[in-house]
């Protein structure tokens, strides 16, 4: 599937990446209470790995709530499913 990937830094210091399909206006979102887990999220996603330190790095110097996008990606649905973002209307659409 084709998504746009975003992270954003929580109030509470942990992480929240959201999956979006491409063409839709909302996706799904997890949070993690360490930037390790969520990095291991977006390294599975099959991200360049300097790219995911960079953003990571740029959440530091923003602030919370903050949407960080990454480029478009192609995404395995079944790695999608295995991590939990899978949702119903990426199914139907």
């Amino acid at each position: 599937m084709r998504a746009d990937i975003f992270i954003d830094k929580t109030e509470g210091g942990g992480v929240e990446v959201s999956v979006v399909r491409e063409g839709l206006t909302s996706g799904v979102a997890h949070k993690y209470d360490t930037v390790e887990k969520a990095r291991s999220v977006l390294v599975a996603f099959g991200l360049d790995t300097q790219l995911i330190d960079h953003q990571i790095r740029s959440l530091s110097r923003v602030p919370p709530s903050f949407l960080l996008r990454f480029p478009s990606a192609e995404i395995a649905d079944d790695v999608l499913r295995s991590l939990d973002f899978w949702a119903a209307a990426f199914q139907a659409a």
